[in-house]
């Protein structure tokens, strides 16, 4: 009697055992297969936090195999961007080696990973819009804007002016003879058009040699008048312009006897350069000019070029080479 009683609580005790591991396991399988077929985050993350609860009670391989068994395939997790398709199979190995610390590690994992995307979702769209702000205000951007409304009409008048042309064309195209005509037209306005830009050239080219010429020129001044100026320098202790006024007086009594060009626009070394022998004019006594012109170009050089300063004795010295040069100091 007492050996019946024994039995029968054992058998009541194991049935009351396998009843709740089977309520255990058909609330995973519920969570496992929802009744759409898809999870939103919410309810994948509830899935995800009873798997890892069922997994840190170290359950059994029995328990284990269930619970893999109840895993479906992958899982389906629908967002509002798009639908995500994660597959089971990581756990399901970790599972089918005993595993279960392996396990729980990979779907805590997962709880953070979906955790992490639900976040940023939620700040994505302000974050984006202000960083596309802070790109639009850089200065590679300052010009971009909307079109205004003459340039949006500009581009309708030529997207007409094409469509008016291509039907032209197709017209042409389907009419030889008028093709051809049309060709000879644009030929002979081609070449109206060259033939009026050459002659307007030619007469604005006419009207500029017809113009009359500047009576109120500047007149040049005579080597006289550049001695004058340079002793008038030297008067008011002006010895730099003096210098300077003496070389001129030099050049252009060369000028006048023809041993260089009236050309102002030449440099003191160039003009030393074409005197390079003793000039001999009509109704002029041969006189040597280089060297004289050299000095005059080397004392130029120094004290008004480099403004080194300038003496009295570089004015007498440069009066001396005037007198060289042929001009008459009185």
């Amino acid at each position: 009697m007492k050996h019946s009683l024994l039995c029968a609580l054992f058998l009541v005790y194991s049935a009351g055992t396998l009843a709740a591991f089977d309520r255990e396991q058909d609330g995973a399988s519920d969570h496992a297969r929802p009744p759409n077929g898809s999870y939103d985050a919410t309810s994948f993350l509830v899935l995800l936090h009873r798997l890892t609860e069922t997994l840190k009670k170290n359950p059994s391989p029995s328990e284990m195999a269930a619970l893999r068994d109840s895993l479906p395939g992958s899982w389906t997790v629908s967002t509002p961007d798009r639908t995500y398709s994660i597959s089971t199979a990581p756990l399901r190995n970790e599972l089918a080696a005993n595993s279960p610390e392996k396990g729980r590690v990979w779907v805590q994992h997962m709880s953070e990973e979906v955790q992490g995307f639900s976040s940023g979702k939620a700040t994505e769209a302000g974050e984006a819009r202000t960083e596309l702000d802070q790109i639009l205000k850089r200065p590679d951007f300052a010009g971009i804007r909307p079109p205004t409304p003459w340039e949006v009409l500009r581009q309708r008048m030529a997207a007409w002016l094409e469509r008016q042309l291509v039907k032209l064309l197709a017209a042409v195209g389907r009419h030889p003879i008028g093709g051809e005509i049309l060709f000879w037209l644009m030929i002979l306005g081609a070449v109206g058009g060259i033939a009026l830009a050459v002659i307007r050239f030619i007469a604005n080219r006419d009207n500029l040699n017809s113009l009359p010429k500047n009576e109120t020129m500047v007149r040049a001044r005579l080597w006289q008048e550049w001695l004058r100026a340079a002793r008038e320098a030297a008067n008011r202790r002006d010895f730099r312009e003096a210098v300077h006024s003496a070389y001129w007086a030099g050049i252009v009594k060369l000028q006048d006897i023809q041993a260089l060009p009236r050309d102002r626009t030449k440099t003191p070394r160039e003009y030393l350069s074409i005197v390079n022998q003793e000039v001999a004019v009509d109704l002029v006594p041969s006189i040597p000019v280089r060297e004289p012109l050299a000095v005059l170009t080397a004392r130029l050089e120094r004290v008004w070029y480099a403004d080194r300063g300038a003496s009295p004795e570089d004015f007498q010295e440069s009066m001396r080479q005037l007198e060289a040069l042929g001009c008459r100091l009185e």
